[in-house]
C-alpha cells in the first residue's frame, strides 16, 4: 500500500496529536462497519461494493469510467459522529479508508486508489472567505468524502495537487 497525504492533512495530525503513521484506533460505528463488510463486486464497468452497485458506462466526453466509479463509490462518515467533533470525524474517516483499502488488498485486488478528503468548519470558513462565498450567517460544518476507483491509464479522476492547499486535508492509498 502506498499512502500519501497533503500538508493540510499533516497539520491536522499535529493539531489532533495523532501519529504520522496513522497507528491510532477508533470505534467503528455500525453504519460504517456495514460498508466495510459489504461484498466487493467487479463488473465490466468497474469495481464497487454490492450496496453501491450503480456503475454505468461513460457517455459524455467529460467523464470516464474512473470518474463514474469515484462518484458512485463515494460515501461520508462524518454524519456518524454525534455530537459533531472534528478530531473524531477525522479519525473515523482515516481508519475507515485504511480498513477499506486493506479489505480490497486482502482480496488480492490491485490497481486501485482510495482517497479521503476532510474539511473542518474552520477550513470551510477560510475556503468561503478565500472564494468570496462568505456570508456572516453561514454555518460551516465538518465535511468529508471517502471514495475508491480503478486507476486506469489516461483516466485521471482527481489531481491531488489541486487539493494541496490550505482548505482540504487529503489522504490517498494506492494498492
Amino acid at each position: 500500500m502506498i499512502v500519501n497525504f497533503n500538508d493540510t492533512f499533516k497539520k491536522l495530525l499535529r493539531e489532533f496529536n495523532l501519529p504520522d503513521d496513522l497507528s491510532f484506533s477508533v470505534e467503528i460505528p455500525k453504519e460504517v462497519q456495514e460498508i466495510l463488510e459489504d461484498e466487493i463486486v467487479e463488473t465490466d464497468l468497474g469495481i464497487t461494493l454490492k450496496s453501491f452497485n450503480k456503475l454505468y458506462k461513460a457517455t459524455g466526453n467529460w467523464e470516464n469510467q474512473s470518474i463514474i466509479e469515484d462518484n458512485e463509490n463515494h460515501f461520508h462518515v462524518d454524519w456518524c459522529i454525534d455530537p459533531p467533533n472534528d478530531k473524531n470525524a477525522f479519525m473515523l474517516g482515516v481508519k475507515t479508508l485504511i480498513l477499506l483499502a486493506l479489505k480490497f488488498k486482502n482480496e488480492k485486488l490491485s490497481g486501485l486508489r482510495f482517497w479521503y478528503s476532510f474539511q473542518t468548519p474552520e477550513l470551510g470558513n477560510l475556503w468561503a472567505k478565500d472564494n468570496d462565498f462568505d456570508e456572516q450567517e453561514d454555518e460551516h460544518l465538518i465535511s468529508d468524502r471517502l471514495s475508491f476507483y480503478k486507476m486506469r491509464k489516461g483516466e485521471e479522476v482527481i489531481e491531488v495537487n489541486i487539493y494541496e492547499n490550505l482548505f482540504w486535508a487529503v489522504l490517498t492509498i494506492d494498492i
